[in-house]
């Protein structure tokens, strides 16, 4: 039997805008239904219960922040699952989507259709592999340190699930704070940091007699052949390509190593 279509509501109230993205998405096989104003979406999304939304900021009748609002309300956040799509790119705005639970938040002059599609793709992927996944990495303590907020919150949401205390550091100072304070059993480590390298920030730890044995991931952007063998050589266990991969893949990793230790 045929898999039944992934369901999205695209509330956007640029028409243009609106049908070029609901006809790439329908040509990947999604179903798409499309409003143009908030108040119609915020029906909408509460009537048809879609597999993920495409939410637009500012909005005739009720602006995207309200349907949010609303949307938590009816206790269907953090796990619809909701990617902003907006003119405005400015930090708060992005803090606030953030807290209200979305999983992207996309600005328009910076996308095409084909990347709609492509985070719309990582999402629904995302929901179908935790929707299989058990918890087995209960109890864990895990150190992220990572300055990418929208990436940082969804593995803190997945770690903790899943049983693990997660701690965060926007930089190498803050880590080593939490290093000295508490019991770390991995660290996931961002290589291009505020303060310092990463790769500098790895060899130093792995000098370190108290904490050089606790296995390291790298996540990066950078993926060139030779910063993942740098990264190695480095003393990292594991190295991950942002582009490459989901948060699911990465809880898989750290799952991996975690029992192997």
């Amino acid at each position: 039997m045929a898999e039944k279509k992934k369901t999205i509501v695209l509330v956007e109230d640029e028409k243009i805008i609106a049908n070029l993205i609901e006809l790439r998405l329908e040509r990947s096989g999604y179903e798409v239904k499309t409003v143009h104003d908030g108040k119609a979406g915020l029906d909408l999304i509460l009537e048809s219960k879609p597999d993920l939304v495409l939410l637009d900021v500012a909005l005739p009748t009720l602006g995207g922040f309200d349907i949010l609002d609303k949307l938590k309300e009816e206790k269907l956040l953090p796990d619809l699952p909701i990617i902003i799509i907006s003119n405005s790119g400015q930090s708060v705005e992005i803090e606030r989507a953030k807290d209200a639970g979305v999983r992207d938040y996309l600005i328009k002059v910076n996308f095409s259709p084909e990347e709609v599609l492509e985070k719309v793709k990582l999402v629904l992927e995302e929901e179908r592999k935790e929707s299989k996944e058990e918890t087995s990495i209960a109890a864990d303590h895990i150190l992220l340190v990572e300055d990418d907020t929208i990436l940082a919150d969804a593995l803190e949401r997945k770690f903790t699930q899943k049983g693990c205390q997660v701690f965060r550091a926007n930089n190498a100072s803050e880590a080593k704070k939490v290093l000295t304070e508490y019991r770390i059993d991995l660290i996931l480590l961002d290589i291009i940091l505020p303060d310092v390298d990463g790769f500098q920030f790895l060899r130093e730890l792995k000098k370190d007699e108290k904490i050089k044995d606790i296995p390291v991931i790298i996540i990066s952007n950078l993926g060139q052949e030779e910063e993942i063998e740098k990264g190695k050589q480095a003393g990292a266990a594991d190295y991950i390509v942002k582009a490459d991969t989901v948060p699911s893949d990465i809880l898989k990793k750290v799952e991996d190593l975690l029992q192997k230790k």
